[in-house]
C-alpha cells in the first residue's frame, strides 16, 4: 500500500510529536545513545512540534497509511537553497521507497538550479547513505547540539535539485511515487 503525503496539518500536531519522538529513538539511541536522544527530544519536543515547524517559511508534508503516520519531512526555500530536516521514515517502513517520494515531493515545485541541503549526523549510516544514492555530497562538517550539553559531529550535505530528480528518476521504477517529479 503506497502511503498518501499530505500537507502537516495542526491537528495531526500530537501524532506528528509521537511520531519523530519514535523515529529519534529508533535512529539515534542506537547510534549516539539515549541521553543524547533524551536530550534531542526534550529540547525539539518540548514545547510540541512548534520548534520544528515554527510557521515561517516552512513546509510540513506527512506520508500516513490509513491514519497512520509513516514518514515525515520539512523544508523551506530560502535564497537559491532548499533546506530539509525532519525527513524520517517509520523504521518498519524503510527501504519501500517512501523517504525519495517525500523528498520528490518536497521538490515537485522548485527550480532544477536551487540547492538541496540537509545536515545529517556522521553516526548515522542509514541517512548518509540514502543522501549519498541521491547525489549529495559533504560540504562542510559542523557539531549538531541534541539537547542538554550534548553535541555530535554531523555533516553538512548538498545536491542540485536536478541531481536528485535525475538519479531518483533512474532508481524507481514508474509507480506513483515516481510520478511526483
Amino acid at each position: 500500500m503506497t502511503p498518501d503525503i499530505r500537507p502537516y496539518v495542526t491537528e495531526k500536531a500530537e501524532e506528528f510529536c509521537a511520531f519523530l519522538k519514535q523515529s529519534w529513538l529508533d535512529t539515534y539511541g542506537p547510534e549516539v545513545g539515549r541521553a543524547a536522544t533524551d536530550g534531542l527530544i526534550a529540547s525539539m519536543l518540548g514545547n510540541g512540534i512548534k520548534a520544528l515547524v515554527p510557521g515561517r517559511d516552512e513546509t510540513a508534508c506527512l506520508a500516513e497509511q490509513g491514519s497512520r503516520i509513516v514518514g515525515s519531512i520539512i523544508h523551506a526555500q530560502r535564497q537559491g537553497f532548499v533546506y530539509v530536516w525532519g525527513l524520517y521514515v517509520a523504521r518498519q517502513k524503510q527501504r519501500m521507497g517512501i523517504g525519495q517520494a517525500l523528498l520528490s515531493h518536497a521538490l515537485k515545485d522548485c527550480h532544477d538550479d536551487l540547492i538541496v541541503e540537509v545536515s545529517v549526523l556522521v553516526a548515522s549510516r542509514k541517512a548518509r547513505a540514502f543522501y549519498d544514492k541521491l547525489g549529495f555530497r559533504q560540504v562542510a562538517e559542523e557539531c549538531f547540539e541534541m539537547g542538554a550539553g550534548n553535541f555530535v559531529p554531523s555533516g553538512i550535505l548538498q545536491a542540485p535539485v536536478s541531481t536528485i530528480r535525475k538519479l531518483y528518476t533512474a532508481s524507481k521504477p514508474l509507480s506513483p511515487a515516481s510520478a511526483l517529479l
